[in-house]
This record gives structure tokens, sequence and C-alpha cells, in this order.
């Protein structure tokens, strides 16, 4: 069983958990572009931000499942494939490529190939004292698993 930094269990299908970060509002100082508030990806009193990286070996799944808040994840080696309960169509992403995966989405992530799975990923808005998955049933008329 793997544990966090709080010594509560994670039950991903291969986790290395690379630390927990509490992020702090914005400064005073003048920013370009889009900022961290406008995307939704600001700091909030109460709430964590996890960064985690997982492997998932050859012909493995997440299962069902959705996040607290918005998470962000790049692959960094392999091919992974998301599937959603709204169409159950896959979505395929390599190598360099990231997403984002919002709360109301009930998703499986899955690794359809021979090979390892690399992916970074940042949980946001995760309860202290919470998990970043909230394990989902499996979707009716839909048999990916």
């Amino acid at each position: 069983m793997v544990h966090d930094a709080t010594n509560r269990p994670i039950h991903p299908a291969s986790l290395i958990l690379s630390g927990v970060a509490i992020a702090t509002g914005p400064t005073d100082r003048h920013r370009r572009g889009l900022d961290a508030e406008r995307a939704g990806f600001a700091a909030t009193p109460d709430m964590n931000k996890v960064v985690a990286q997982y492997t998932f070996g050859p012909n493995s799944s997440t299962g069902w499942h959705t996040h607290p808040g918005k998470t962000l994840l790049t692959v960094k080696s392999g091919t992974f494939t998301v599937y959603h309960a709204k169409d159950c169509e896959p979505n395929v992403y390599g190598p360099g490529h990231a997403f984002v995966e919002l709360p109301s989405s009930v998703h499986v992530g899955r690794n359809e190939t021979g090979s390892v799975i690399e992916l970074g990923v940042v949980f946001f808005n995760v309860p202290v004292g919470s998990s970043p998955r909230i394990d989902q049933a499996q979707p009716e008329g839909c048999a990916v698993t």
C-alpha cells in the first residue's frame, strides 16, 4: 500500500508521489497574459495542489473516476488513451502532449500498449485531508474498463 505525505493510503495502479505544494495568492506585480485566477488555477484556502508522477504498466487502466478540481496531465513517455463517460470515444495522447480534466468529467485512462507510460500530474483544489481521486461506477453503454 502506498501512502501520501500524511500517511493516507493512495490506490492508483502505480504511483510515485512527488510532493504536495500549497500555492499562495497572486502578488501585486503586473503580469502579462492569462493569469492563474482567470484560468481557474488560483490558490484557494483549505485546498492543496498535489503534484505526482504516475507509471502505468502495459495494458493497464486507472478505473473510472473524477477529481475534486481541475487536473493537468502531461505525457512524458508512451501513449495514454482517455475515455469519457459522455461518449466513450478514445482520446489518444503521446509524449509531450498535455491536457486538462475538469472535475465534472467522469473518465478512465488506459495504457493500451505493450510499453510503459509515464505521466506528470498536477491536481488542483484537492480539499485538505482528501484524495485527488474519486472512484466512479462503470458508465452504462461503455464497455471500456
